[in-house]
């Protein structure tokens, strides 16, 4: 019974020897090939930049965050700008809109951010960080979202149902602000207009940005299911 383990036949051994093979190749692809883009700033922190960026200017891609006007990252989206300015400056018929507007103007700024950020050469963490978190409209704080976006770590679903949530909270508000100011039909189909550009804008960046490329994905399901197949191969070799 000596040294019986090893006793191995030639299509066992050369399984083994290829398991070994994908193995390495997935631990290389997992812990190398995936770091397409540099890990976000809350594991990095904000010591340097990427390759070619300047450190001085770094967060601050397509101006800045807050303080600039309403909503906030408002130079990074036109269509928000502008929905904002179609409600701005009007005055109430029913009363009570402030807060509305006021939380329609936080959730247009926070898309616009969020674009902001995805859109940054850096992959800094920088104008989603000052956006507030809002049960009303969001899963999760969007710096979060930003984060797994940078990672590779978010997945599809997660990241349609925050898309989900923040166009049907913002059709909620249209629609109360329309109520209040009484609008024309024709402002009303502007402002739900401009608000389903910005959503789709900034679904399409979030897409590209956040999900993992999609051959990696089809690769790794083909890896897993030739790792299935050799398995079942050995089982069926080494099974008296």
């Amino acid at each position: 019974m000596e040294g019986s383990y090893l006793n191995l036949s030639p299509p066992v051994t050369a399984a083994l020897v290829f398991i070994v093979l994908i193995a390495l190749w997935a631990a290389y692809s997992f812990y190398v090939g995936k770091a397409s883009v540099p890990l976000p700033s809350y594991t990095m922190g904000f010591r340097s930049g990427p390759r070619g960026t300047d450190p001085r200017t770094e967060g601050f891609y397509g101006g800045v965050a807050v303080g600039a006007g309403e909503p906030n990252c408002l130079r990074t989206s036109s269509e928000a700008a502008e929905l904002v300015a179609l409600f701005d400056g009007r005055e109430s018929v029913t009363g009570g809109c402030a807060d509305n507007l006021r939380e329609l103007k936080t959730l247009v700024g926070k898309l616009a951010c969020f674009k902001k950020d995805l859109l940054s050469p850096s992959h800094i963490i920088e104008a989603t960080r000052y956006q507030k978190f809002s049960t009303v409209h969001d899963i999760e704080p969007v710096a979060e979202t930003t984060g797994r976006c940078f990672s590779k770590t978010l997945s599809p679903r997660d990241l349609e149902l925050s898309l989900d949530k923040w166009a049907y909270r913002g059709g909620v508000l249209i629609k109360r602000l329309a109520a209040s100011y009484r609008l024309e039909s024709c402002d009303i189909d502007a402002a739900e207009k401009l608000f389903q550009k910005l959503v789709r804008d900034v679904s399409d960046v979030a897409r590209s940005a956040c999900l993992a490329d999609s051959v990696m994905f089809l690769m790794s399901l083909a890896r897993r299911a030739l790792l299935i197949q050799v398995l079942l191969h050995l089982l069926a070799h080494v099974t008296p």
